[in-house]
């Protein structure tokens, strides 16, 4: 089983666009979501990868 940086994870998807609707065309940005890093839309404020 490979080993993932969880600060990799959280660069490498960095600035891709939102995944949650169809209607959101945010770029996630890197942010905390209940107290662990995440990558969060700023436009529907939706956490979509969290690591902890």
């Amino acid at each position: 089983m490979a080993t993932v940086d969880n600060r990799s994870v959280l660069r490498n998807l960095e600035g891709d666009e939102c995944p949650w609707t169809e209607d959101c065309s945010g770029e996630l940005e890197r942010g905390e979501y209940k107290d662990t890093d995440a990558l969060v839309c700023p436009n529907c404020d939706t956490p979509i990868v969290r690591v902890w």
